[in-house]
């Protein structure tokens, strides 16, 4: 080894020995004199506190910071003057590590080069009248005597350190709380002509960041991990933080600040991508955050988001979060809204200086194309605003295929070809509580639909029509559609359908005009019995997950509306058919409820006559009670028999009546569900007047023909005028006494004609023969028919099977 080299390593160890026995005598003097160091320290800063500082203990710390020598103090604490009333310690912790210039201690002087804090709090309270605990860095005024050395000067702080520490700043005035608990927290400054650049690495844990208790937290429960350059300007007390990476739970985002603490505002702007929407929506405030919760963007998005505000004043912060995103699903009360792209943004100041409130803040979307349920919609504008009873309106556009409907439409109705195209308006409320009147303006038009009305059975084709909005209200027009049977042309309204839809469907109350060239009923007499329920068949293009889906909110109201609304009709038929019935020329006023059909003013032409109706029908299932009453005018009666079934009589059927019919019905009874007359069930009274009748083939009256007017033609009975006013008993006709005058005999008659059975008919038969008599006057006639032979007849159907057969008896008195 060198000479030299041998001199400098001995020059060495002799110098690094001496600067061992100067550290272990200045940790020694130290130690030795650590109470008079203790009292110094505490002296000395409660001259300038306007409270009380406490330690617990000081000692050096040998090997923590050698060569220096650092300070240990234990159980540090802060107080101010009021800390009796309000308990908040400014500072509480249990340990601080002190590296200290030593040659200075010896000379009274305390220059800091580093502090370490460990397991502790700094507290920042502020009470309802504003008064702050951090009053405890404001210096008492100085005695009387009292100056400043020239020399003296304020201790400088090089770097820092944090270990599980917790910086609270309290504000009861302003109802603000922010308190983060700051795991590690390394930190050095530079300072220059009043400017400090601050060098940090942290990693913290936020409990509560929030502007205003009552609206929630920013950030809460969130870790943040950061190595951050900051810059504050002294003289103008402006802390800037320049935008860089800071990783909130384990994502990275770009934030940038400025703090002015002269005029208290803030602003933070806040970037990052490929976030997801429910992580996002989690760093904000409370009211923010729930609000958000009824929505969700499943897969990630770009967001950048600016807060802005005043440190010293309650309330929440100006918040403005914006965002885009391409082929996502956004996830709504209404449903899911796949292969989104849009661009958006949450604003807290919709109206600028009303307040950055729930009532005040507003979700845009823009340029807005999705799929809901698989339709296709666009929108250039989405609004959602006052999120305290949220209003959703937008402008939708659509054109689509009529079978991709059949996931909504559920169990209703089966589309099986057909296009649509929609243009709307819609502004309303969008939760299952919302108070908010919807208002729809625009129409939705649909071409060579078909479809079958799954709960009927009903199958409908070459449909189109018109659907218009206006406000709640909606209108049905130029409304074409063919059934097998039937053709109809409609347009109708539907008053307060928004609004009453979910509501209160039972108040709906649909006004429907209808006309026809041809309508054959009997594909309609579903209308007599309960709805029944039905599974829409889904069609080889839906798939797998369409078919599991569950009918959505407004699918299962549509069924449930069209169960219970009321409905008007107006009918214009120029043909009708139900069963054997046929009628012209139609005209009719009815209501469907939700448990009757109300007839009104309805009139019609038919068998060369025409019949005036009203009355109801009562839906109680299989059995439906009825109420008619009507007029019948001139009506071949053989035809009316024949279109009624001969109103369940057996004996008497269309087959033995001619003539033309005048009647007065009321009448009750029960109606099956398929539409015919319950047997033995109508109750009332018929006044009919049949003229130019004629009673064919009769026959019970064939069989006396040949025993007592064998000279007589019984096959063929005419009469001019025939009157009465039937009662109906259910199984019961009750015949009041009636002259009859034909052309074969005369006749008085009354009993009882049963159905099928029961009949007990007397008659009374001058033997008189009314062919000698045609040049009689009437009142001729009338004096001289009773005079001769009377034949006292019986018909009765008693022990015959419900046949009914004559024979000779006398009415008893």
């Amino acid at each position: 080894m060198p000479k030299w080299l041998r001199i400098c390593l001995k020059a060495g160890a002799v110098l690094l020995g001496l600067v061992i026995l100067l550290w272990l005598a200045l940790a020694f003097y130290i130690q030795q004199h650590r109470k008079a160091l203790l009292e110094q320290i505490i002296e000395k800063a409660n001259q300038r506190l306007n409270g009380k500082l406490t330690i617990g203990d000081i000692s050096p710390s040998l090997l923590r910071s050698f060569p220096h020598v650092s300070l240990a103090l234990k159980d540090v604490e802060l107080r101010d003057s009021l800390f009796a009333q309000h308990k908040h310690p400014l500072l509480s912790v249990q340990r601080i590590f002190v590296k200290v210039n030593t040659f200075t201690l010896l000379r009274n002087h305390l220059d800091v080069r580093e502090i370490t804090l460990e397991d502790g709090a700094f507290y920042s309270f502020t009470n309802p009248e504003g008064y702050t605990n951090a009053s405890v860095f404001k210096r008492r005024d100085k005695a009387a005597g009292e100056s400043k050395s020239g020399t003296e000067r304020e201790a400088d702080i090089a770097s820092m350190e944090l270990r599980n520490m917790q910086f609270v700043i309290d504000n009861k005035q302003k109802n603000k709380l922010f308190s983060i608990q700051i795991r590690s927290l390394k930190g050095s400054a530079d300072a220059e002509d009043g400017n400090w650049r601050l060098h940090l690495r942290t990693s913290m844990l936020v409990n509560s960041f929030a502007f205003n208790l009552d609206r929630g937290s920013f950030l809460k429960n969130k870790t943040l991990e950061t190595t951050l350059e900051l810059n504050f300007n002294r003289p103008n007390r402006v802390l800037s933080i320049p935008a860089q990476r800071i990783e909130i739970d384990n994502h990275p985002f770009n934030i940038g600040a400025t703090f002015n603490f002269k005029t208290q505002q803030f602003i933070v702007n806040i970037t990052t991508e490929n976030v997801l929407f429910r992580s996002a929506a989690a760093m904000l405030s409370d009211n923010i955050s729930t609000k958000l919760a009824n929505y969700d963007i499943q897969k990630p998005m770009n967001v950048e988001a600016h807060l802005s505000g005043y440190l010293n004043r309650p309330g929440t912060p100006r918040v403005l979060v914006k965002w885009n995103t391409a082929n996502n699903t956004l996830v709504t009360r209404a449903g899911e809204w796949t292969d989104c792209s849009f661009s958006g943004n949450f604003n807290n100041e919709r109206h600028p200086g009303m307040g950055y409130t729930d009532e005040n803040s507003a979700i845009s979307f823009y340029q807005f194309k999705a799929k809901w349920w698989g339709l296709p919609f666009s929108s250039d504008t989405v609004d959602i605003v006052n999120l305290t009873q949220p209003v959703l309106s937008g402008r939708f556009k659509s054109n689509f295929n009529l079978q991709e409907l059949n996931d909504i439409t559920g169990e209703t109705f089966q589309f099986t070809q057909g296009t649509a195209s929609a243009d709307v308006f819609y502004k309303g409320g969008i939760g299952d509580k919302d108070t908010v009147s919807p208002q729809m303006e625009g129409a939705v038009k649909v071409q060579n639909g078909a479809m079958e009305y799954l709960p009927r059975n009903l199958q409908i084709g070459n449909c189109s029509a018109t659907i218009a909005f206006n406000g709640q209200d909606v209108y049905v027009m130029n409304v074409h559609m063919q059934t097998a049977k039937s053709e109809l042309a409609m347009e109708g309204s539907i008053r307060n359908l928004l609004r009453l839809y979910f509501e209160a469907p039972e108040k709906i109350l649909m006004d429907w005009n209808i006309t026809s060239p041809k309508v054959d009923l009997n594909e309609f007499k579903f209308f007599l019995s309960p709805r029944k329920r039905a599974t829409a068949a889904k069609t080889k293009a839906q798939s797998t997950a369409a078919m599991q889906r569950k009918a959505s909110r407004i699918a299962k109201q549509l069924n449930v509306m069209l169960e219970l609304c009321n409905m008007n009709m107006r009918l214009q038929l120029g043909q009708l058919n139900y069963q054997r019935f046929n009628a012209q020329k139609v005209v009719a006023d009815l209501s469907l409820t939700q448990s009757d059909i109300l007839l009104r003013q309805i009139s019609l032409s038919h068998a060369g006559g025409s019949l005036q109706l009203n009355g109801s029908i009562h839906q109680q299932g299989n059995n439906n009670r009825f109420k008619l009453n009507g007029a019948i005018n001139n009506v071949h009666i053989d035809q009316l028999w024949y279109a009624f079934d001969n109103f369940g009589m057996e004996s008497l059927t269309s087959r033995n009546l001619k003539g033309n019919l005048s009647a007065k019905v009321n009448i009750t009874g029960n109606l099956y569900d398929n539409g015919k007359i319950t047997p033995r069930s109508i109750y009332g009274t018929v006044g009919f007047d049949l003229r130019q009748g004629a009673l064919v083939n009769f026959e019970p009256l064939e069989g006396i023909a040949s025993a007592v007017f064998f000279n007589r033609n019984l096959s063929d009975i005419r009469f001019e005028n025939l009157s009465n006013t039937l009662q109906l008993q259910g199984n019961k006709i009750i015949i009041p006494p009636m002259q009859i005058n034909s052309t074969a005999l005369y006749m008085d008659i009354t009993g009882v004609y049963g159905i099928p059975t029961g009949t007990d008919i007397y008659l009374d038969v001058p033997l008189r023969n009314p062919k000698k008599e045609e040049d009689l006057s009437k009142e001729e006639k009338k004096a001289r028919r009773k005079k001769g032979i009377v034949i006292h007849l019986h018909a009765t159907d008693e022990n015959k099977g419900g046949k009914v057969k004559i024979k000779m008896g006398k009415k008893p008195d």
